[in-house]
């Protein structure tokens, strides 16, 4: 509480940014698409001290709504009335199977086969249970994971499926040992948004945000 009365003290002020900000992001939005952001960032304004947290949206969405964190990168839109925000980027979700896998162009295809995921709380997980379910179809045992690398390990090893966005399989070593496939149209793109608990008062929050826009991050909503 001192700290964000100490924060809104130096907004009112028009102070630069300062202190600790604390954000949160999925772990592909981590590796592939905001390191240059944070840089950035990091560079422009030297006194804040960023402290980046990685998990799945649910976990994510949680921090901020406590207020460990303020502000994260989860898939979106997020209709919750306590939090609001902007969509920052656009992922192409993709299936990974065995290389030599036989041709996916729908659930059905790959009806019973066992799935590697993160947790529950994972709005990924989420997506893919629900294309499966989509098409009346169920994967078979799902394996939960604490890595895309290890995905990846185990999907090319020819022991299951994943799901995963394609710029984060191209950015690993190891991609071309899988066979790529795209989902059905309404499931293939998901926005990821920055969001934060409404009403935030934050220099470096809204500097963040301004730094996005500045650099043609935020997208346009639909």
């Amino acid at each position: 509480i001192l700290d964000l009365v100490q924060e809104a003290r130096a907004t009112v002020a028009g102070e630069e940014p300062q202190g600790t900000f604390p954000l949160g992001s999925l772990e592909s939005t981590a590796a592939v698409r905001i390191p240059e952001l944070l840089a950035a960032y990091n560079q422009k304004y030297a006194k804040v001290e960023l402290d980046l947290s990685t998990g799945p949206s649910g976990t994510m969405i949680d921090g901020v709504l406590a207020g460990r964190l303020a502000a994260a990168f989860v898939d979106g839109p997020v209709l919750h009335p306590a939090l609001e925000g902007v969509p920052a980027f656009e992922e192409e979700m993709v299936l990974i199977a065995p290389l030599h896998h036989a041709p996916i162009d729908r659930a059905k295809d790959v009806n019973g086969e066992n799935i590697y995921a993160f947790r529950s709380n994972c709005s990924y997980r989420h997506h893919f249970e629900s294309w499966f379910a989509k098409d009346a179809a169920v994967p078979g045992k799902i394996f939960e994971m604490e890595s895309y690398h290890g995905m990846l390990a185990c999907v090319s090893a020819g022991a299951g499926l994943a799901l995963m966005p394609r710029s984060m399989l191209e950015s690993m070593p190891g991609c071309t040992t899988v066979s790529v496939w795209p989902l059905t149209e309404s499931f293939r793109y998901l926005r990821t948004w920055l969001v934060w608990r409404r009403g935030t008062v934050s220099q470096s929050l809204t500097m963040f945000v301004r730094l996005l826009e500045e650099r043609g991050v935020v997208l346009k909503e639909q």
